[in-house]
């Protein structure tokens, strides 16, 4: 039986998320999908209310698969603002569209590759979990 407790909590900042979670610091898929999904405090609050007593690093790594195909259903960004966004602030663009952290080498990927926008909104309606990489990859090898 998995024991549940975090959901007494109300504000939760990335470091206490860190802490209660129990994620070491060489987890650097945990660390990143964190802090490009729980950018507010009804997220991190959602997500910490299904975070078991002394989670595993798998646990946790598992419920963030699971919260991003759940907020890519629920909350996706529209192609319109993704269109926007990116003209102002690619990364920040990439991350929300795709909830995931993208790294500056995947803008440069798409600039190499000549990928576009386009090609990406495409991408994900093909599949809309894809994440940034495999919808760079698949337009480039085409």
């Amino acid at each position: 039986m998995i024991i549940y407790y975090f959901d007494q909590k109300q504000d939760w900042t990335l470091d206490e998320i860190y802490v209660a979670c129990e994620v070491p610091k060489k987890a650097l898929n945990i660390i990143h999908g964190i802090e490009a999904l729980l950018t507010t405090q009804e997220l991190r609050q959602q997500f910490m209310a299904r975070v078991p007593i002394y989670p595993t690093s798998i646990q946790v790594f598992t419920l963030l698969k699971h919260f991003r195909r759940e907020q890519l259903e629920l909350n996706p960004m529209s192609d319109e603002d993704f269109r926007y966004m990116f003209l102002l602030n690619p990364l920040k663009a990439l991350t929300q569209y795709f909830k995931e952290l993208v790294s500056p080498v995947c803008v440069e990927r798409m600039r190499t590759y000549g990928v576009t926008i386009e090609h990406l909104i495409e991408q994900r309606k093909l599949n809309r979990h894809i994440h940034v990489v495999r919808a760079i990859g698949n337009v480039s090898h085409n």
